[in-house]
């Protein structure tokens, strides 16, 4: 490891130094900074800014990672930021092709419902979920009670932009072991009035539509998006159908208050295909499990978000923000072995408040607060008769009772060029589980406490030349065990079941280059696992927990943004790659100057790159010893290079490579996935007519027809003399065309 930080110490050594000095915005600035539209180089971040800002100025860019608003390039630690202009080009059907798109994070897709999100290696052992991550939408949890966060019913055209902060340095969300996904919807301030309709089609019975309307004016504004989703998917039950309305509110009172309100509705069928083993992975991957087709599996979700929020300047020193939310999520899974139905009522509040205060040439910000988190789970098992998909009498009942409380405690100092932080976050949880159905006549009926875990963090953040920076961090981190992973095979709580925890510092760079042309952003890490959580199989739907020893996970992460061209005469068009029109640019009419068609305007690349060295130290599971092996469900290199070129008449092209390296599917190491390379394409044209703005595209996934696996299920077993199923097979060479039409008032 000590190779790595050298590594990143010589970089900072040879880089060149940077053209004139930033503004030294205070940190009481950067607190209050989000009474208004959160701001990127003087620009809303609601989608509106043109690509330019996005590469030119993406170290002024402010992010909101580590509790405080600052510019990426001030930040201490390790923040992958995707900005609203690459969110609206990717024209995905889901959230996770766009995580895959930053550096530290790999995002399984076995299908649109299925799917494994892992941040620096953690949550790769979870099975058909992602787990050990916290996410969060407006401030609202995506996390539920048992810590599985669930991203997929999301619509990306309801997303502004998605912050990832990597390992576990956070404190005001919960200081989670592999990091907090932090997801912002459209904020209707900043977004000119406007009604558009988009319709995507392509391969596999793909059908998308979405309808958005932003009206409002300076103190009030609205922003109400309805989408609908089709696709039967290239496997066998594998139709896919998504309904999603969302409604975000703004209101300014005065200039000292600003309330937020968001209301999140989705409701979500997809058919399970479900993993296969390797002889049908390579000669049939359109197949679906026999078992799962057979009982025409599916789960079929229900989802309701709300919450509201507010911010107030008591005055130039005191700010306080507070917000309540609530979830209902039912969910009813038809599988082979019976029906699974799940119910959660979840609530909970946040509240942070800042103070700002100057001690000679130091600017202090001290800010304390607290995360309430209250869960009713009901779940439940029926039969499925003859496991053809008829559901009958009851087998389980249960119902478990969830409080948990984050307080978390905050200090940022900045003395000239230096900024330094300091966080503590104190955790505690308290789980009431009730066996309703007492089977064989026992109660099972339990409480689990596993106590107060404190987590601290420090980090420090200095800017050694005007545009180059470098940061440290030592933190902490945990990831409490679902209740199921505490039950012993009859049932039972052990309540010596203990939370994942771990220690990480890391190290890194970022900065301007050659006139703002690069922006570099490059860290390294050393992440050691303690009591790592296993789940053993014990039946087709039977898992037991257990705490098996320890892992060290170790990194190289480098996220590039290059300007190869940049036409001066495009910065202020006002849209660019199918971005809607920002304020400023209402009542432009016509089209872009005919004499110059092919005149490139823009030119861009963005490489990524993730090195990972992952390993067991001492991990020994039922009398096995694994020590030293890698961790399994995570490639070693990760290597993805984006590219975008526009030109002055309106046409676009851009493209995404992505290579991933083999991995191990199993903890003994025994078997690999081959690696292999997507190559994604996408040729549109844009522009203006009065007040219409219109965007068409065509895009071709996966150009060079590459056979590959998704998703993997990890440590896969094995019931009779079936092979195990590894493999989710990844689909082959599609297409998707769309047109998008803008009317603004």
């Amino acid at each position: 490891m000590g190779k790595m930080f050298g590594f990143l110490f010589l970089l900072a050594i040879l880089l060149p130094y940077g053209q004139g000095f930033p503004s030294n915005k205070s940190a009481f600035s950067r607190s209050v900074g989000v009474l208004l539209p959160m701001q990127a180089n003087g620009d809303s971040a609601s989608g509106d800014t043109v690509i330019v800002t996005e590469i030119r100025s993406l170290s002024e860019v402010t992010v909101t990672a580590f509790n405080t608003s600052r510019r990426l390039l001030d930040m201490p630690g390790s923040v992958s930021m995707i900005p609203p202009g690459r969110i609206e080009r990717e024209n995905s059907l889901t959230v996770l092709p766009l995580l895959n798109q930053a550096s530290g994070v790999f995002a399984h897709m076995g299908t649109l419902n299925t799917s494994r999100i892992t941040i620096r290696g953690i949550g790769a052992r979870v099975p058909y979920a992602t787990g050990k991550i916290r996410a969060y939408l407006n401030q609202i949890p995506l996390t539920n009670g048992s810590g599985i966060s669930i991203l997929e019913h999301i619509d990306p055209s309801v997303i502004e932009r998605i912050e990832i902060t990597k390992g576990p340095a956070s404190s005001a969300y919960g200081a989670g072991l592999g990091g907090t996904v932090n997801i912002t919807a459209r904020q209707p301030f900043g977004r000119a009035p406007s009604i558009g309709v988009s319709t995507r089609a392509g391969s596999y019975g793909l059908l998308s539509n979405v309808i958005s309307f932003d009206g409002g004016n300076d103190r009030l504004a609205s922003s109400l998006l309805y989408s609908r989703t089709r696709n039967e998917g290239f496997r066998e039950n594998n139709s896919y159908r998504r309904d999603a309305l969302t409604s975000v509110t703004q209101w300014r009172l005065a200039d000292r208050t600003l309330f937020t309100a968001l209301v999140a509705w989705s409701d979500m069928k997809g058919h399970i295909p479900s993993s296969v083993d390797s002889m049908t992975h390579f000669t049939a991957p359109r197949s679906a499990a026999q078992n799962w087709l057979r009982t025409k599996g599916y789960e079929d979700t229900e989802k309701l978000l709300a919450g509201v929020s507010g911010l107030h300047r008591f005055s130039e020193r005191f700010t306080l923000q507070a917000g309540l939310f609530s979830t209902l999520h039912n969910e009813k899974e038809m599988r082979p072995f019976d029906v699974l139905f799940e119910q959660r009522k979840s609530a909970g509040s946040r509240i942070k408040g800042s103070y700002y205060l100057r001690l000679g040439q130091a600017a202090i910000e001290v800010m304390g607060g607290a995360e309430l988190f209250f869960e009713d789970f009901r779940y439940g098992t029926y039969e499925n008769i003859g496991g053809v998909g008829v559901q009958g009498d009851q087998i389980s009942d249960h119902q478990e009772l969830i409080r948990t409380a984050n307080f978390f405690l905050q200090s940022e100092v900045e003395v000239g060029r230096l900024n330094a932080s300091a966080g503590l976050n104190v955790h505690t949880s308290r789980t009431g589980y009730s066996d309703l159905s007492l089977i064989g006549g026992m109660d099972r009926s339990e409480v689990y406490n596993y106590g107060v875990i404190l987590s601290p963090r420090v980090s420090a953040n200095y800017r050694y030349l005007p545009f180059q920076a470098l940061f440290v961090t030592l933190s902490h981190g945990f990831s409490p065990p679902a209740l199921s992973e505490t039950l012993t095979p009859e049932g039972f709580v052990n309540p010596g079941i203990r939370p994942e925890t771990s220690w990480s510092v890391e190290a890194g760079l970022r900065g301007n280059l050659w006139g703002h042309r690069v922006f570099y952003d490059l860290s390294a890490y050393r992440m050691r696992v303690e009591d790592l959580l296993v789940a053993e199989r014990v039946g087709a739907d039977a898992w037991v927990g257990k705490n098996a020893g320890e892992s060290v996970h170790r990194g190289l992460e480098a996220e590039i943004q290059l300007v190869l061209l940049r036409d001066p005469r495009s910065a202020d068009d006002g849209f660019a790659f199918g971005q809607p029109l920002h304020r400023r640019s209402r009542g432009r009419v016509g089209l872009k100057e005919t004499g110059s068609w092919w005149r490139p305007t823009e030119l861009s690349l963005r490489p990524v790159l993730t090195v990972n060295h992952f390993r067991f130290t001492d991990f020994v599971d039922r009398e096995t010893d694994y020590s030293g092996n890698q961790v399994p469900g995570i490639p070693a290199l990760v290597l993805g290079l984006g590219a975008d070129a526009g030109f002055a008449g309106g046409l676009y092209a851009q493209g995404h490579f992505h290579y991933v390296g083999e991995m191990p599917m199993d903890d003994a190491n025994s078997r690999y996935t081959e690696a292999y390379a997507l190559l994604d394409l996408t040729a549109g044209y844009q522009g203006t007519l009065r007040q219409w703005h219109f965007n068409a595209f065509v895009k071709v996934n996966n150009m060079t027809n590459q056979h590959y696996a998704s998703m993997i299920l990890v440590n896969a077993p094995s019931f009779g003399n079936n092979p195990p199923r590894y493999y989710y097979p990844g689909m082959p060479r599609h297409f998707m065309t769309g047109l998008k039409i803008h009317y603004y008032f």
